[in-house]
């Protein structure tokens, strides 16, 4: 486990950590999982540019018919 050190604006510092003992986690482990989280959104994000280029944007329809299956 590598240990970094990171400079955070107070009222942030503070939300974070409400949330962890909120939650139950340790300070650390809230924060790997809301770095897991925004790297998942962010390889999500590039994953559907990626189709976009290839394929063309994707549609209001198309987004339609994702959350009625979603849905279901």
């Amino acid at each position: 486990m590598e240990r970094l050190s990171l400079s955070l604006p107070e009222d942030l510092a503070v939300r974070i950590r409400d949330a962890a003992l909120a939650d139950g986690a340790t300070l650390s482990a809230w924060l790997v999982r809301a770095a897991e989280s925004q790297l998942l959104l962010r390889n999500a994000s590039q994953a559907i540019a990626a189709w976009e280029r290839e394929h063309g944007e994707i549609t209001d329809a198309e987004l339609a018919a994702v959350e009625r299956a979603w849905r279901e």
